[in-house]
């Protein structure tokens, strides 16, 4: 006979399900409130330690299968999100599928068996974590934009077909700044262009067509960078509020109209929303700006806590805490290790007063949103997974066609202007 726990896990998953499909059906306002109310009912399930887990995004090991560590990480608690490095793909795209099949499978195990938001980073040229054929290869977006936005959108809806269908159910691309001398010894080709028409139209066509294939796409990094590497140190971009205004702002507001589903902050600290934060640490760069000025309302995703940016004055116990305190939603920790650490300093946080646990309910909603709004419950079913990949080599021979189609067209489109 199946246990109590089973039968609960299975109910909520199915109605997960449910909202979904219910929700396609609605006009978007109503299908997002239908999301809300599912979110707020997994909630009431999830409790505070629950809640805690499932606004971390953390790295793990193995690449066709887990670690036994990291499966014991996915076993323990009901994490929010995964994230994929180059270290975890296999030389061949398709293997990519084992990995996060058994990556859905652990998930399942714990507690309420919520589907994992599952991430890699896919913009395009120098980062692109496929090395084998098999797969869409992206070209630099800075190549991408002077194509314009066709074969940004043929691109975009390339890479999310293909993620979808081996298991990677958000792209954390693409990057929406504009190229400037401030930002392009750290950004380089990873931006679509120095003109803000041109950005705008490639980013949010790439955004569009990765979402409507499927896969979440998420804009970084908000509100900008400069050349210093975050990885390796405090990085501060001086900006004065009319340059802010006029070069960083509208490149998010036009990401957010485009639906973008995610925003990643920026480790950088800009005195032009706070002189003494980084934007990830500040409530007046994520709630004052981002949620309050620019009004978006999707999930906001922090860049890796253990960054030097962050970690050198922060630990990530601390600085998770921070950031949720100023309104990120998603932790990102590319070590497993932080996870249990990380979330009894939530847990703590709240208990103690630091954090209100309406700012923490508010997070891991938005985080269960997202996974409503993208079916990620549909990760779970094992035949709907042995079918996408069953597929896979077929769909990347139709996006082959599609992406070639769109540049010979937008070769067309620059010979005529």
């Amino acid at each position: 006979m199946r246990s109590p726990r089973f039968l609960t896990r299975a109910l909520l998953l199915a109605a997960l399900a449910a909202a979904l499909c219910a929700a396609c059906l609605l006009p978007s306002r109503a299908a997002a409130a239908r999301r809300r109310d599912e979110a707020g009912r997994l909630l009431d399930e999830l409790g505070l330690e629950g809640e805690a887990a499932q606004v971390l995004m953390v790295g793990v090991s193995g690449s066709r299968a887990l670690s036994a560590e990291s499966r014991a990480l996915l076993g323990s608690m009901p994490l929010g999100a995964v994230l994929l490095f180059g270290r975890n793909v296999p030389d061949e795209p398709a293997g990519l599928g084992a990995l996060t099949a058994e990556l859905q499978a652990a998930a399942a195990g714990a507690a309420l068996g919520i589907p994992l938001i599952v991430a890699l980073d896919h913009e395009g040229g120098s980062v692109f974590r496929f090395r084998g054929e098999g797969i869409t290869r992206l070209p630099p977006p800075l190549e991408v934009g002077a194509r314009g936005p066709r074969y940004a959108r043929a691109l975009g809806e390339a890479a999310g077909r293909e993620l979808k269908a081996l298991g990677v159910n958000m792209n954390l691309a693409p990057v929406v700044e504009l190229l400037d001398e401030r930002n392009e010894s750290f950004l380089g080709d990873r931006s679509y262009g120095r003109e803000a028409a041109r950005v705008d139209a490639a980013a949010g066509a790439f955004i569009e067509g990765l979402q409507a294939r499927g896969t979440a796409a998420v804009a970084k990094h908000f509100p900008g960078n400069e050349s210093s590497d975050p990885h390796r140190g405090a990085a501060l971009l001086d900006v004065d509020r009319e340059g802010y205004e006029r070069g960083y702002r509208p490149r998010f507001e036009a990401a957010a109209r485009a639906g973008v589903a995610a925003v990643m902050a920026s480790h950088a600290i800009v005195p032009a929303l706070d002189p003494e934060r980084p934007a990830t640490l500040s409530r007046p760069a994520l709630a004052g700006e981002l949620r309050g000025r620019i009004g978006f309302r999707g999930l906001i995703l922090t860049d890796d806590l253990y960054m030097k940016a962050i970690s050198a004055g922060s630990p990530p116990e601390l600085a998770a805490v921070e950031a949720l305190a100023a309104g990120a939603d998603l932790l990102m920790l590319s070590s497993g290790s932080g996870a249990h650490p990380v979330r009894a300093a939530i847990v703590r946080a709240v208990e103690e007063g630091r954090l209100p646990r309406s700012r923490l309910r508010d997070a891991a909603r938005r985080v269960l949103e997202l996974k409503l709004r993208f079916g990620m419950a549909q990760a779970l079913d094992p035949r709907t997974r042995a079918e996408a990949l069953a597929a896979y080599p077929g769909l990347v021979e139709e996006d082959a066609r599609a992406v070639a189609a769109a540049l010979s067209a937008s070769r067309g489109e620059g010979r005529s202007r």
